[in-house]
């Protein structure tokens, strides 16, 4: 059985429920951001994130971040993720992929499909390594 970090201010018990990768979704944003492991969270959360922005794992599930862990006036030093009352479905997520595609130079987006959470997670992995 792996072992995960002991302690960094941004573990949580809620993080140990997310099945990576995952998508970080800000809102009112097109560029979406693909998280291949917890360590490129903590990352990630070094640098501004909206109270509204949503985590999309790669079983489906949707997570919020709980808002009194949100200070815009200093750095994110503990985002905790609960599960969303209202989960995306996966064709809004798909939606989002399409858009991001769309920002990084792809044409023809409107033909990307995915009938599973798996094709649209290897759908953002083939946007990101290329």
């Amino acid at each position: 059985m792996d072992k995960m970090k002991d302690t960094t201010q941004l573990t949580s018990t809620i993080h140990s429920k997310i099945l990576w990768p995952a998508i970080l979704i800000h809102a009112d944003h097109d560029e979406l951001v693909y998280l291949d492991n917890e360590q490129d969270w903590e990352i990630e959360a070094q640098g501004h994130i909206d109270e509204m922005s949503q985590l999309f794992d790669s079983s489906g599930i949707t997570y919020r971040l709980k808002l009194e862990d949100i200070d815009n006036s200093k750095p994110n030093q503990q985002l905790n993720w609960l599960t969303a009352t209202e989960p995306l479905e996966l064709k809004q997520v798909l939606s989002s992929v399409r858009h991001h595609a769309s920002t990084l130079g792809h044409c023809c987006t409107a033909k990307l499909g995915a009938n599973t959470v798996k094709q649209v997670f290897d759908m953002m992995k083939y946007l990101e390594e290329s």
